[in-house]
């Protein structure tokens, strides 16, 4: 009787520990993309290059240049909604 009981409470707290780490490991995380470039070895070494002249990363250093290229828009400049 008391194997029984214990193997019944060890399967209920199993079970439930289970459940809380899957409710941990399945929490809706900040939504991020995950980008991978192929970079021709010169352009690859100029960046790198640019990145330790303003000492940062060479991801850092991609991301500012990415978002430098997007200014913006003037009064005059027509913005198209994003098409899904």
């Amino acid at each position: 009787m008391t194997i029984t009981l214990a193997a019944v409470a060890g399967l209920i707290i199993g079970i439930a520990l289970g459940a809380i780490i899957a409710g941990l490991a399945l929490m809706e995380h900040p939504r991020r993309w995950v980008v991978c470039v192929r970079l021709p070895e010169e352009l690859h070494r100029r960046l790198r290059d640019e990145a330790t002249d303003h000492m940062c990363s060479l991801k850092a250093e991609i991301i500012s240049r990415l978002q430098a290229s997007f200014s913006p828009p003037n009064g005059d400049q027509v913005v198209d909604a994003p098409r899904l």
